[in-house]
């Protein structure tokens, strides 16, 4: 994973380094390193990161997805 995807990543989940820091358990020196790219994304963090910001996607959308189903659909009682 390239710095640009890294931080695209972070951004899109909302976190700022210091949070992502406390995520992985490390330095934050080392999260600024890799939106930097002086150091490379480790491919368990880059994992990591892909499937939270996966998951951060899919929940915050979950209003949004049911609220254009019943528009589409034409039905009220698509379940939350």
């Amino acid at each position: 994973m390239d710095s640009e995807r890294f931080i695209h990543l972070r951004n899109l989940v909302g976190y700022d380094n210091l949070r992502i820091a406390k995520m992985f358990n490390i330095d934050v020196e080392e999260v600024e390193a890799y939106c930097l790219g002086t150091r490379p994304v480790p491919d368990k963090y880059a994992n990591d990161l892909e499937a939270f910001a996966d998951w951060s996607s899919e929940v915050s959308h979950t209003y949004v997805k049911r609220e254009l189903a019943k528009k589409h659909l034409n039905r009220s009682d698509v379940s939350e």
